[in-house]
């Protein structure tokens, strides 16, 4: 891949994880800041070297988007953050956490976060390509990191062989117990995807 065609997905990313960031602050009525993303194109095969322990208990939410572009997005937090996430969404509301209902609740805010967010950013990559992209309505699972990229790798494996990794950092400065967390946005494009996100800006 050519160098301005990497500038280009950074520049993208930049603005979708600035997007994202902003419409999870409407979301949740706090303030958040969002650090630059590290934008990395590498080969799917790579992935799981690219998230750390295996064993670590992560949220994943995926969302695919079939309209103009053919593309694959998964949002990874780790556990405790997404836990820390879901409470902040639903407020106030008073259920005992052992039982299904407020487990339910849980699974149904982070999938309308997740929902928000990846909307957010796939409207902001639509803006910049001038075009209009819609994501499906998202699924959550809750596993150990290791069994999550294995189920991606071979579901994603049959789409494409490239993974775009942005990693990046958000914090809500108000809380002091959400005064970091750390977010990984995994973009999967179909074979031609990245081809024609180049043709379109002129970068092939």
């Amino acid at each position: 891949m050519k160098k301005l065609q990497e500038d280009l997905l950074k520049e993208i990313a930049n603005i979708g994880t600035g997007n994202a960031a902003t419409a999870l602050s409407q979301l949740v009525g706090k303030r958040v800041e969002v650090s630059i993303p590290k934008a990395e194109v590498l080969p799917f095969d790579e992935l799981p070297t690219h998230f750390g322990n295996p064993e670590t208990p992560v949220c994943a939410i995926l969302s695919t988007c079939y309209t103009n572009l053919d593309i694959h997005l998964v949002m990874i937090l780790s556990e405790e953050d997404a836990f820390q996430l879901s409470e902040m969404l639903m407020g106030q509301i008073s259920i005992s956490p052992d039982g299904d209902l407020y487990e339910a609740l849980v699974e149904s805010a982070l999938a309308e976060a997740g929902n928000i967010v990846l909307g957010a950013f796939l409207n902001a990559m639509g803006d910049f390509l001038n075009l209009e992209l819609h994501p499906d309505v998202p699924s959550l699972a809750f596993d150990m990191l290791g069994s999550v990229l294995d189920i991606l790798v071979s579901i994603f494996g049959e789409v494409g062989d490239t993974a775009f990794l942005l990693n990046t950092s958000l914090s809500f400065p108000e809380l002091e117990s959400m005064d970091h967390f750390s977010g990984k946005i995994l973009m999967v494009p179909a074979p031609g995807t990245f081809e024609k996100i180049f043709s379109i800006m002129g970068v092939l």
